[in-house]
């Protein structure tokens, strides 16, 4: 057995792929738990990039300086940008056509639900502002016989080729570093594919995660036959060995280090704030020590149709007395991805119990911002007796903390066309398994809403068994905390 001086150093690279996976890895305790088993472990860590895509040499800079400055990372480049029009050319066709064409077809041959949507929204054929591009998924793209196998297996092995994977970069950085472990943070991303196509090669040990809860009946197929996967909950685990063919003993639940903070005690809290020298929520937006708070998570115009309408008409109740506690102090959170946020709810400032709660912008990823965020929704949510949202992860947050939720399932005053509707985005497999533990309350029209509102605030207590089944089945609550488990998982994995 070797000494603790003796102990070889292992390395390690870790390709977040997104930057959703970026703030839930390196702006949650997770970053900290990768440090204390770099030391501990003697491991060297590297990070290849935030994004699917390379970032501008700037952003890049400032982010090298970041990991290295703080935590001893080493940061290193994604990916080389094709050069040739050929390498150009294959890069486009694989990212805009064969993996879309694999994802299509995936999900056809599965019959998800979401992806029966997505083909009604496609043939609309119409131009409306509410209309997403994600959402558009033309036909062709399962030509000929979609729900072949035989094809897809094809697909999925021309976008794993040598040809369609050939890039210097990550070849020199997997050839000159060698890692001991490849820990991808999304593997339905393209990149994944060309980052496994190298390490096989190289026979490098590769973990990977699903980068959300929804993903697994959305986006198309995972890198196949890595040595682990890990997922949030019981629901992925089950949908990757059924829909994913993933054998069971591969497959790891470690939670997401995103839901870390909710499970923090309050002497971990004030630790917190003080050591990330952040201001209380309660100072910061000015909440009235008895009054009620609802949190209302708004979303981007396109998704969140008629939140406007909504928020005005709740907002006149509360101004008018008529909700059952008078004194109410209403927070407006915005969605990571909305730049039109301060526009669109701006007129809410008028009234003296609304507070505006903008998130840092993801596409200017900042850990420390993205860390200060996090933490302020947890004890703002803590803080909550309501939270009101459209179809979102936020039904997950809230039960973390046992917070009720309301999930908005109408287009306020907006007339729009039925599969564009909020009511339709509730037609997805992922949200449907949610609903289906009777932690949330859906409702339809501003009656049921008016009485829902009421009677949670009568009594927080209402469908608290559900709200305690989605924390197990889709937070993946554990003993441990999900940094915990992950940092245990790569340990084990380069042992």
């Amino acid at each position: 057995m070797q000494s603790e001086t003796n102990k070889k150093i292992k390395k390690i690279i870790i390709v977040p792929g997104n930057f959703f996976v970026s703030r839930n890895f390196f702006s949650s305790p997770l970053i900290e738990n990768l440090q204390q088993i770099s030391v501990k472990e003697k491991i060297t860590i590297y990070i290849a990039g935030v994004e699917s895509n390379p970032i501008s040499s700037k952003y890049f800079k400032s982010l090298k300086n970041y990991f290295e400055g703080n935590y001893n990372m080493i940061f290193i480049p994604l990916m080389g940008s094709p050069k040739s029009p050929i390498s150009r050319f294959i890069w486009y066709l694989k990212n805009n056509f064969l993996h879309k064409t694999a994802t299509y077809r995936f999900n056809e041959i599965n019959n998800f639900i979401t992806h029966k949507r997505y083909k009604e929204i496609t043939k609309l054929k119409i131009k409306d502002k509410f209309l997403w591009k994600t959402d558009i998924w033309p036909k062709y793209l399962g030509f000929p016989f979609p729900k072949s196998k035989l094809i897809l297996k094809i697909i999925l092995r021309f976008i794993s080729a040598a040809l369609t994977s050939r890039n210097p970069q990550i070849h020199k950085h997997l050839k000159e570093i060698k890692p001991d472990l490849l820990l991808l943070g999304d593997i339905q991303s393209p990149v994944s594919f060309d980052y496994v196509s190298v390490a096989k090669k190289l026979n490098i040990k590769i973990a990977g995660n699903v980068r959300t809860w929804d993903h697994l009946t959305k986006n198309g197929p995972v890198v196949p036959g890595l040595d682990e996967y890990w997922v949030w909950n019981p629901i992925m685990r089950t949908e990757l060995e059924i829909f994913h063919k993933v054998s069971k003993n591969k497959i790891f639940e470690v939670g997401s280090p995103q839901f870390d903070y909710y499970f923090f005690n309050k002497t971990n809290e004030k630790n917190l704030t003080d050591y990330f020298n952040i201001k209380n929520p309660k100072s910061e937006f000015l909440l009235d020590d008895d009054a009620k708070l609802i949190f209302f998570a708004t979303n981007r115009s396109h998704r969140g149709i008629g939140e406007e309408s909504i928020i005005h008409h709740i907002c006149e109740n509360i101004a008018l007395g008529k909700y059952n506690q008078k004194k109410i102090n209403l927070i407006l959170r915005s969605h990571p991805y909305d730049a039109d946020f301060n526009e669109r709810f701006k007129e809410f400032n008028d009234y003296p119990f609304v507070r505006l709660f903008k998130s840092p912008d993801l596409s200017e990823f900042n850990p420390d911002d993205f860390r200060e965020d996090m933490i302020k929704v947890s004890l703002l949510l803590k803080r909550s007796k309501l939270v009101i949202c459209g179809q979102s992860t936020f039904a997950i947050d809230s039960s973390c903390t046992n917070t009720p939720v309301i999930n908005i399932s109408f287009d306020g005053d907006i007339e729009v066309d039925s599969k564009l509707s909020v009511k339709n985005r509730y037609n997805v497999d992922h949200y449907q398994k949610l609903t289906s533990m009777d932690g949330t309350t859906i409702i339809e029209d501003f009656i049921s809403l008016d009485n829902e509102i009421n009677s949670y605030l009568i009594n927080p207590e209402l469908k608290s068994l559900g709200r305690d089944k989605i924390k197990n089945n889709f937070a993946g609550f554990f003993n441990k905390l999900s940094s915990e488990r992950i940092a245990e998982r790569i340990i084990k994995l380069i042992e």
